[in-house]
């Protein structure tokens, strides 16, 4: 369960009674929980599509947050998360074979890319697009917890020399 200062957050998700009108399916608490990763990281799952592009979810009851993957993205679909960082935290150094949508919530979140480069996000709605590239994000706080919105989706792996470079966490 997430120890952090930041406000509690809502997911609601609709969908259609037998009629086809639609309603709400489900309104609560996103709940995040640390992660084995490094201490001081919680994530909150929102929402996961495996069964490819376009998904067959709006004709399903499933809970899609509730569904289990292997790493961050899924095999064939679309991963999306928050996280939180605690203060002064750093992620392990990653790269995911995907394209990544991300969204600043709270606090500020500095992005640091394989060649030492460094870009701070210090406005709620920066926005970060990274492809397949190896990073690590770090809160620069030593008082605030950051929050910050994930869609990750499923795709090739970056391909340098004849080479792909798959997913890796230093």
């Amino acid at each position: 369960m997430s120890s952090s200062d930041l406000p509690h957050l809502r997911r609601i998700v609709t969908s259609h009674d037998p009629q086809g009108t639609s309603n709400i399916q489900s309104d609560s608490q996103v709940v995040f929980e640390s992660t084995p990763v490094a201490p001081g990281i919680n994530i909150a799952s929102i929402w996961k599509v495996v069964d490819g592009l376009p998904t067959g979810d709006n004709n399903i009851p499933d809970d899609g947050a509730k569904r289990q993957i292997e790493g961050l993205v899924p095999v064939n679909g679309a991963n999306v998360q928050m996280t939180e960082l605690a203060p002064g935290i750093v992620t392990p150094n990653h790269r995911t074979s995907s394209i990544d949508c991300n969204f600043l919530l709270a606090g500020e979140l500095v992005l640091v890319m394989e060649d030492g480069s460094e870009t701070t996000l210090t406005q709620i709605g920066d926005s970060v697009v990274t492809k397949g590239g190896m990073h690590l994000w770090k809160n620069p706080s030593s008082t605030k917890w950051c929050r910050w919105m994930t869609v990750l989706m499923t795709a090739d792996p970056v391909v340098v020399n004849g080479q792909a470079l798959g997913p890796m966490i230093k």
